[in-house]
């Protein structure tokens, strides 16, 4: 039977235990997120009281899903378990579950995972987003694929969340464009072998700019090493990455006066590397850049996004409607603005 009947029936036949089921998850998945923790940053975060943090953590210890140390509390095995199991159960509980749905359905995507909160507010949110979606991208991989990864704040925290996965002996990690002379820790040649070194398989480098006048972008193409690297992104089967607001990637990026009236005019709403997008998902305008080429990402078997907050709910839509081999990887708040513009389109 689905999750969400189960839930129906336990709503019915006992309301009380679904909010019991409901706090103490809540509480075993915020320790997560946190560990080590005190009983008072608990609270805070929860927005409860210390007396009652106190007897949960109580009955959590009891069970051994949790214990604690000089630094705080922290999950046992046994709740990293639980809470894998549970997970589908408390997804329905909260509505998260029929948002996910829904949001498939509007927006013609493959998948959509969405972790609660906003990432705008909140920095463990934004952690969250990329613990799932580096338990997706390790899903996904399979021996003797390339995985092309972009650069960006979103895709970087992700390769935190990686461990190596049994059976990935010929994976090949590529970045998905060369450089684009912002924070190194955030480009995507630096992701792709944080990537490739949590995963314990092979990457290799794009060492250029993104962005170069083309009489260069031609004579460093015949550069043997530069054209076995483009070779590989071109052979990628899966990509990576972030969905940029416009504005923002256009500061980044140091676009001149002249692109940015373009952009302006064009009521230009997300960036992805490189490829600018109208509020209806029109492309208005592409840089000459390094990498992979937006007509190749829609053959590529799965298309892993990262992108959360109510604020890039808007560049969010612009760019993923309608893009079947994608999977998102997006939060509660983003989801439910997107959720109150659909329903009035």
């Amino acid at each position: 039977m689905p999750e969400y009947k189960w839930i129906s029936l336990l709503q019915r036949m006992s309301p009380e235990a679904i909010d019991v089921l409901e706090k103490r998850y809540r509480i075993l998945r915020q320790i997560r997120l946190l560990q080590p923790v005190g009983r008072r940053l608990l609270a805070d975060v929860l927005q409860s009281t210390e007396r009652v943090i106190r007897r949960e953590v109580d009955f959590l210890r009891e069970q051994r899903l949790i214990d604690s140390n000089r630094a705080g509390m922290f999950v046992t095995p046994d709740g990293e378990e639980m809470l894998v199991e549970f997970h589908p159960l408390w997804k329905e509980i909260g509505g998260i579950g029929y948002l996910e749905r829904e949001m498939e359905r509007r927006l013609k995507i493959r998948r959509v995972i969405i972790v609660p909160g906003d990432s705008d507010d909140s920095d463990w949110v934004k952690d969250d987003m990329a613990r799932h979606a580096a338990e997706e991208l390790a899903n996904i991989l399979a021996d003797g694929v390339t995985a092309a990864v972009a650069g960006g704040t979103s895709v970087a925290r992700v390769a935190d969340h990686l461990r190596p996965v049994q059976g990935l002996d010929r994976v090949t990690i590529v970045p998905a464009r060369g450089a684009l002379g912002e924070e190194v820790d955030i480009q995507s040649n630096t992701i792709a072998a944080r990537m490739a070194q949590r995963l314990n398989v092979s990457y290799r480098l794009l060492h250029m700019p993104d962005v170069m006048e083309e009489e260069i972008r031609r004579n460093l193409k015949r550069d043997p090493v530069i054209s076995e690297v483009l070779q590989l992104i071109e052979q990628a089967t899966v990509l990576i990455h972030g969905i940029g607001e416009a504005a923002e990637m256009s500061r980044r990026r140091g676009l001149n006066d002249d692109i940015l009236h373009i952009l302006q005019k064009c009521k230009a709403v997300s960036e992805v590397f490189g490829y600018y997008f109208d509020r209806t998902g029109k492309l208005v305008y592409r840089m000459s850049t390094m990498g992979l080429q937006m007509e190749k990402v829609q053959q590529l078997d799965t298309v892993l996004a990262v992108a959360g907050g109510k604020s890039k709910a808007e560049a969010i839509l612009s760019y993923i409607e309608n893009r079947p081999n994608y999977v998102l990887v997006t939060d509660e708040a983003a989801m439910r603005e997107l959720l109150a513009w659909t329903a009035h389109a």
